[in-house]
């Protein structure tokens, strides 16, 4: 069921995409130090109580994988405030420089990556070269993000 999902999900454009609540994607914004997880990834990986982020340089991925609460390396997942807001607040400034210094991004702009979920090891994987670019809006609630060209 879950890889029927991405499947669909994965042959949409994603400057065609639209990011409803189904849409697993994480955006990564380098002037609030913040990663962006939706719901759907979440949801993708089993609703963990704790989830831990991978980055590879070399492959320039990025993995979400579910891990508990008591995890000293992981992010906690609890109460509603991520459930009110749609997305996970992630602050880590220092994964933030590691993807900006690979990829050269602008640093105004956010990027948003829709996932490719890996069913046998149950994780979530960003590739950094399947983001796209959005200008930061200021109160994102007042309507969607620009597609930049």
């Amino acid at each position: 069921m879950k890889q029927q999902k991405m499947e669909t999900i994965n042959k949409k454009s994603n400057s065609k995409m639209t990011y409803g609540i189904d849409c697993p994607y994480i955006d990564i914004q380098w002037q609030k130090g913040r990663i962006y997880v939706s719901n759907a990834v979440l949801r993708l990986i089993g609703e963990p109580s704790g989830i831990r982020l991978l980055w590879n340089p070399a492959k320039r991925s990025l993995i979400i994988k579910p891990t508990n609460i008591e995890d000293p390396d992981g992010f906690p997942v609890i109460g509603k405030k991520y459930v009110q807001r749609g997305s996970l607040y992630i602050g880590s400034n220092t994964l933030i420089n590691e993807i900006w210094v690979s990829d050269d991004w602008d640093k105004s702009l956010r990027f948003r990556i829709v996932a490719k979920y890996n069913e046998p090891s149950n994780v979530a994987i960003f590739e950094m070269k399947d983001a796209v670019a959005f200008e930061s809006s200021r109160n994102i609630r007042n309507g969607r993000p620009k597609i930049l060209d």
